[in-house]
């Protein structure tokens, strides 16, 4: 396990509540994952009053692919955005949503998506997560509506404070214990079998069961199941270095499918660059290069449209160029010391240092800033730019698409509950976060996810005690 895997334990692990071994007793709910998704269904069942709540996590630490999270959180907040003199509204959100998502998307879980993501983020913070005031555009989220707690923390500092307030209200946790299948009989889910970090094999019974494991941008088979391009040279953000804990692995999907659920937008695998040479978190600053030196992309497209541009490059080498005059993200100084990121006087010194001819990188850069100038983008129709790229020096480097975001998943209705093929609920059977499908269609905008997450796990947590109080 990597130095930042064993450090994100130990900052968690101070705030979760183990048990030795569950009991034998038939547990309300349990839930599967303790990411962004299963912490906060865990926590707003708790607050109804509902007793014997059971989150189960494979890993021996909390957060799954959440805690690696920057922490953009979008939600319409008409007041503050005013105060700063941005407009927006639902309506505007909604409408961004279904065309990053191509209209895939199931309108009715937009809907739901949107009309909740104020009073959960109301709810976030009256729990004591400390959100700016500055409102702000996350990268590729096409609008000014992110939340943030600090540029220096990310979805740990939500993780812990949803599982601090989870366990004060009686939650209880089983780390090192993976959920293998869901007990499926007389028609209804009735709880789980796990294996626990000693391989043993047990039962636990449970009125309701909520798969909240991620996605399965970590699963090399799964994902190149539905796109062969997907393949072993295509890391997970789940797992960056390959050398972290095994997340992102599909498993809620795997489990639910053998009992009938039915999945949506599966080939939606939403690729992100982050490792690599880009530098600024807006565009119109930067110019993205093949390896010959010259642009394949409209740089301010959406994340999707970069991607598919960048898998269908023959060699999948991407250069990130920008100057002086762009204002770099707090990753510069890491990058240049690493060695991730370059910087040279010229462009001919540029050129030479890329391994791409001079003249072929003059003219590539020269028709750019001619672009830049008249605001109009003749090879690719950018229409997004800040600045030229022509003072020295010039910053560059190699950038990698890694594998970020499941966009597909099972499908759910507004109220979490899972479907079967005939797109009726399987009768206590939930699911919360990016383990579903049908939110964000073929992609998802910058800032959706975690507030997807908070947004219905809460709303399974809320419905399941209803559902369980009145009987």
């Amino acid at each position: 396990m990597n130095r930042r895997f064993f450090l994100l334990g130990s900052l968690l692990l101070s705030y979760v509540p183990t048990l030795s071994a569950a009991s034998e007793k038939e547990y309300s709910l349990i839930i599967i994952g303790s990411g962004a998704a299963g912490l906060s269904a865990a926590a707003a069942a708790a607050e109804t009053g509902l007793k014997d709540i059971l989150v189960i996590e494979k890993a021996p630490f909390i957060g799954g692919h959440s805690a690696l999270s920057g922490g953009s959180v979008n939600a319409v907040d008409p007041e503050m955005q005013l105060r700063q003199g941005i407009k927006d509204s639902p309506e505007l959100w909604e409408q961004q949503i279904l065309e990053t998502g191509a209209y895939r998307n199931d309108p009715a879980l937009v809907r739901t998506l949107v009309s909740n993501a104020y009073p959960t983020f109301q709810w976030l913070s009256g729990l004591g997560i400390p959100f700016q005031e500055e409102v702000f555009e996350a990268w590729s989220g096409k609008h000014k509506r992110a939340h943030s707690a600090g540029a220096k923390r990310n979805g740990m500092l939500y993780l812990r404070t949803l599982n601090r307030h989870a366990r004060d209200l009686g939650v209880q946790m089983l780390l090192n214990t993976k959920a293998e299948r869901l007990i499926f009989e007389d028609g209804r889910v009735q709880g789980i079998s796990v294996i626990d970090k000693n391989k043993r094999q047990r039962l636990i019974r449970a009125k309701a069961v909520l798969i909240a494991t991620g996605g399965f941008t970590g699963n090399l088979s799964m994902r190149m199941r539905y796109d062969q391009r997907l393949d072993g040279n295509i890391r997970s953000t789940a797992d960056p270095n390959g050398t972290g804990y095994d997340s992102a692995s599909g498993d809620g999907i795997l489990m639910a499918e053998t009992i009938g659920a039915k999945t949506v937008d599966m080939d939606a695998i939403q690729l992100i660059p982050l490792q690599g040479g880009r530098l600024l978190d807006y565009v119109g600053g930067d110019i993205f290069l093949d390896s010959s030196g010259k642009r394949f992309v409209d740089e301010s497209a959406e994340v999707r449209f970069v991607s598919e541009a960048f898998l269908n490059l023959p060699d999948r080498v991407m250069w990130v160029v920008t100057d002086a005059q762009s204002t770099k993200n707090s990753g510069l100084e890491a990058k240049l010391l690493t060695g991730v990121v370059d910087t040279a006087g010229s462009i001919q010194e540029l050129a030479d240092k890329m391994g791409v001819d001079r003249a072929v990188l003059k003219y590539t850069i020269d028709r750019y800033n001619k672009f830049a100038e008249q605001g109009r983008d003749e090879d690719f129709g950018k229409t997004t730019f800040t600045q030229k790229i022509e003072k020295p020096p010039f910053y560059f480097g190699k950038e990698r698409f890694d594998a970020h975001f499941s966009c597909g998943g099972l499908k759910i209705n507004p109220s979490a509950q899972v479907l079967d093929q005939a797109d009726r609920p399987i009768k206590n059977l939930y699911a919360a976060g990016e383990v579903t499908g049908g939110i964000h269609g073929a992609d998802r905008l910058g800032g959706d996810s975690l507030i997807s997450c908070f947004v219905f796990g809460r709303i399974a947590g809320l419905k399941i005690a209803e559902e369980l109080n009145r009987r």
